[in-house]
């Protein structure tokens, strides 16, 4: 019963003893039962001496209360993690979340790992307005087992600048090349970071484990009806060993004029100027200037022939010199299109034929900086079949299968390169997308990229391929969720379940196992999921109880 009921104020009550749960069942599934307790309406609830139950059995004492009576967003205690890796020995994570302001909140996360110590990280999410917005990402962990520091910052930051300007930060920094080999993947499943979904805006949700640099990078551009300019900053990180020897592009200054036209004739241009550095290595200028020159002719059958002049100057130290190269390259094309028309769909065939040529320049000289300094004497021509299905067909359907191949003029032993096979389906319950290389020579598929994804009302399953044979890779990847699996007395259980796997095919190994399981009820769920690697396994507990939507006093 109530012991004391007063009313404080329009949206302030305080009572001697109550219970609050979030369950609609009688009696609830869980409970806390408090004394001298203060409540205001849309913001918070603070009491003493406060005891959780599950059904009627007390589990946990605290002498004090805090929840959050908010409709949107909630500031509070997130859901704790606890479990076990055999490489970090038990684990606890336990985050706390902070409305601090319609347009801007923040993450802390406390995680102790009984073989290495206490990390602490911090996620922080800000919104001016659709241009003007960011996050912030960072990660600490003192490893006692190893005795050094490990941090970790990714961040983004889009800025709205005057005169029509825009600046754009993106960061993703270790202290450590080894930090991921180490620990993993320490932002996986934060707020901010894993809301990002599809979307992911600064491409920071990569799995670190597929990478083999962290890239960096600010930049201040601003747009012209013709074409725009920018100044650039880049620096790469290697997490495979030391980064001294990569060329850092500190800064660049470009200037791009979009494509222009008049009648048959058209032109376009790019001119960058980089300053090149990197320690106790070759550094350097490079003034970069390329435009290129178009004709089109013809509507039926289109002809294009392109001409790129390029003129790139180099000021070098380490030793100090100074060269320049200058090459042209002309491209020829021909294509045509054929289109039919059917009740429920639209048939498109395009065939192409492109001559390539870029001529033999002396490249004793020219340092190799990035892609822009290697344009290796080319003679040949590439032809390319493309056919396209869409409409209504299996739904609404798009469907497209390329196949490409190129012929060399100067490799006269194997003038023929691989044939490109390229093909996808895609409609509202299939994604099927394949790239293969088919060398004619060894008559045999010497790389392939394949996906395949099912989705239905009651989940999803999916399929890859990672196939190269230069290197002896050979990679498949399985992954499948499923909700109300089961099925008791005729009624479907809240269970949830996902898991992907990664399998070497050429080691005869599982590269990676994760299977997660959730189940759901309405005012609380438990989730449990188990992943194992090659070198570590690690099993993961998480408990929600789904925030105070109705207060019961008594």
């Amino acid at each position: 019963g109530i012991d004391r009921l007063d009313k404080l104020g329009e949206t302030t009550y305080h009572l001697d003893r109550a219970e609050a749960t979030t369950c609609n069942a009688e009696p609830p599934e869980w409970h806390f039962r408090a004394e001298d307790i203060d409540i205001h309406l849309n913001e918070n609830i603070k009491a003493k001496k406060a005891v959780f139950y599950i059904k009627k059995v007390p589990v946990l004492w605290s002498p004090y209360f805090y929840a959050p009576l908010l409709k949107d967003r909630q500031t509070g205690f997130l859901t704790p993690s606890a479990g076990y890796s055999s490489t970090k020995g038990f684990t606890f994570k336990q985050g706390f979340f902070w409305a601090i302001q319609d347009n801007m909140d923040a993450a802390f996360y406390g995680d102790y790992y009984s073989d290495k110590g206490f990390g602490e990280g911090l996620d922080f999410r800000y919104m001016a307005d659709s241009e003007t917005n960011g996050e912030l990402w960072v990660y600490h962990l003192r490893d006692s087992e190893e005795g050094r520091n490990f941090s970790e910052l990714k961040s983004y930051h889009n800025q709205k600048l005057p005169y029509g300007m825009n600046g754009y930060l993106k960061m993703h920094l270790v202290n450590e090349f080894d930090y991921y080999s180490v620990l993993k993947s320490t932002s996986s499943g934060r707020v901010g970071l894993s809301a990002w979904g599809e979307s992911d805006p600064a491409g920071l949700k990569q799995e670190e484990r597929l990478q083999k640099y962290l890239e960096s990078n600010l930049q201040v551009s601003k747009p012209f009806p013709w074409g725009r300019t920018y100044l650039l900053g880049r620096y790469r990180q290697s997490i495979e060993g030391s980064s001294r020897g990569i060329p850092q592009t500190l800064p660049e200054l470009g200037l791009i004029v979009n494509t222009g036209s008049v009648g048959a004739v058209s032109f376009d241009m790019a001119v960058t100027g980089t300053n090149f550095w990197r320690k106790n290595e070759q550094r350097g200028q490079r003034l970069d200037v390329y435009p290129n020159f178009y004709l089109s002719l013809g509507r039926t059958v289109n002809f294009t022939q392109k001409v790129g002049l390029r003129e790139t100057l180099y000021v070098l130290d380490g030793p100090a010199r100074t060269t320049s190269r200058e090459i042209f390259d002309l491209r020829s094309i021909l294509t045509t299109r054929f289109l039919k028309k059917y009740p429920s769909l639209i048939h498109t065939i395009e065939p192409t034929v492109e001559y390539i040529y870029i001529p033999h320049v002396d490249r004793s000289n020219i340092p190799m900086f990035d892609s822009t300094d290697s344009m290796p004497r080319t003679s040949g021509i590439v032809y390319s079949l493309t056919n396209r299905l869409s409409g209504s067909f299996w739904g609404k359907s798009e469907a497209r299968l390329r196949l490409s191949q190129s012929y060399s003029l100067r490799d006269i032993e194997k003038p023929y390169s691989p044939v490109l096979i390229e093909s996808n389906l895609v409609n509202r319950n299939l994604n099927f997308s394949v790239n293969a290389f088919y060398d004619v020579y060894v008559k045999n598929i010497t790389d392939t990229i394949a996906s395949v994804r099912l989705t239905g009302q009651q989940g999803f399953i999916g399929i890859g391929k990672n196939f190269r044979r230069s290197t002896n890779l050979d990679q498949y990847s399985v992954e499948a969720g499923v909700k109300r699996l089961f099925e008791i007395f005729n009624s479907p259980l809240p269970v949830s379940l996902y898991t992907k796997l990664w399998y070497d095919v050429e080691d005869h190994t599982v590269q990676e196992l994760n299977v997660t399981s959730t189940y759901t009820k309405q005012c609380w769920g438990l989730t449990v999921s188990f992943t194992q690697k090659p070198d570590e396994y690690q099993v993961m507990f998480g408990v929600e109880f789904k925030g105070f939507g109705s207060l019961k006093i008594g």
